[in-house]
């Protein structure tokens, strides 16, 4: 089926508006940054031949059962000076390709559960949040629901009965660490303690600046994480899933992982704090971000995710940056991917020093 033809594919990623952004070195789809750290842990893995094969021989040991869990480990460890949380009251941890296996794995639990129960299963976000959430809903015929962000104190009535609510922070609505997330994810657990609210934290790790996430609420009965898009491993497909109850769709992923991937993605974390990279090419960030602007005629600004760039929806004047817009009206911004520029900014660089 053609991206033109599928409802759930943005206008953005259609072939013209594609091309049209590429061509000011900027994307609408968010890309994820291969730089020279993604590939040095890479290759010091590889290049161990006797400590990589090993990872794979003798299964009948079971040894491979657990070595995920230096990896949760390692990033309850990593992420600790940004996600606030009991680690004992998350106790089921799965490894899977990247977020999205989890999402939908969690949503396809969520809907079993629903109709076992005779209850009516749907999936709630704020607009303009991650395509996957709506996309991977649809597919399991699941109702999805959009609400204004900027009335979240509004809609907390609004939300079906025993709903599913997906929520990402640092927000892929605009690349910024949304502030009022623990006041929303407060008042819903003490309004509607029915709705569930399943935070995605596939940007921890993409923010130079200093914040906070805080998961204790009783309302959050689980969270995903990716290391996609903080360390430029989106065909890694390494991620996880940490929830307070067994999620029997993905207890198998004890045997059926990665272990390249998830080596790959512990020792990223061995070698790299949380804000150490994003620090490091804050100012390949900003530069890509006066280039783009400059080259499209409108205000671009880095956002907080260092893969992102905003601006006003007010110089959304052609339609390919029309196409762009995310978030609803009160909150509405153009939104763009940095990531082909700042390769460009990256390799420039390393090649200056090369000389």
């Amino acid at each position: 089926m053609s991206s033109e033809a599928r409802e759930d594919v943005p206008a953005y990623a259609a072939p013209d508006a594609k091309a049209a952004l590429l061509a000011a070195g900027v994307s609408g789809t968010i890309y994820s940054l291969v730089m020279p750290e993604s590939e040095a842990a890479l290759l010091s893995l590889v290049g161990d031949r006797d400590a990589l094969l090993d990872r794979y021989r003798e299964p009948w040991t079971e040894k491979q059962d657990a070595m995920h869990n230096a990896y949760f480990d390692r990033w309850i460890e990593w992420s600790s000076p940004i996600v606030r949380f009991e680690a004992a009251a998350f106790p089921f941890r799965y490894p899977t390709a990247g977020a999205s296996e989890g999402i939908f794995k969690l949503m396809a639990e969520y809907a079993g559960q629903s109709l076992a129960e005779g209850a009516e299963p749907s999936v709630h976000i704020f607009e303009g949040e991650y395509e996957g959430y709506a996309a991977y809903a649809a597919s399991l015929n699941l109702r999805c629901v959009r609400h204004e962000r900027a009335r979240w104190q509004e809609i907390i009535e609004e939300i079906d009965r025993g709903a599913m609510f997906w929520i990402s922070q640092p927000s892929a609505i605009d690349g910024n660490v949304w502030p009022d997330f623990e006041s929303f994810v407060a008042l819903l657990a003490a309004k509607r303690p029915d709705v569930a609210v399943i935070p995605d934290l596939t940007y921890v790790g993409s923010i130079a600046r200093d914040f906070t996430v805080t998961l204790d609420q009783s309302n959050i009965p689980a969270f995903v994480l990716s290391h996609s898009k903080p360390f430029g491993g989106y065909y890694h497909r390494v991620g996880g899933v940490f929830s307070r109850t067994e999620v029997s769709s993905l207890f198998g992923n004890k045997w059926f992982k990665n272990l390249l991937s998830l080596a790959w993605g512990t020792e990223m974390m061995r070698r790299h704090g949380v804000f150490d990279l994003p620090r490091k090419y804050r100012e390949a960030q900003e530069r890509a971000a006066a280039k783009i602007g400059a080259s499209l005629g409108i205000g671009l600004e880095a956002a907080d995710v260092m893969l992102i760039g905003t601006a006003p929806a007010e110089y959304a004047k052609t339609e390919f940056l029309r196409n762009t817009l995310r978030g609803s009206p009160g909150e509405r911004r153009i939104r763009l991917c940095l990531t082909p520029t700042i390769t460009d900014i990256i390799a420039s660089s390393v090649a200056g020093e090369s000389s």
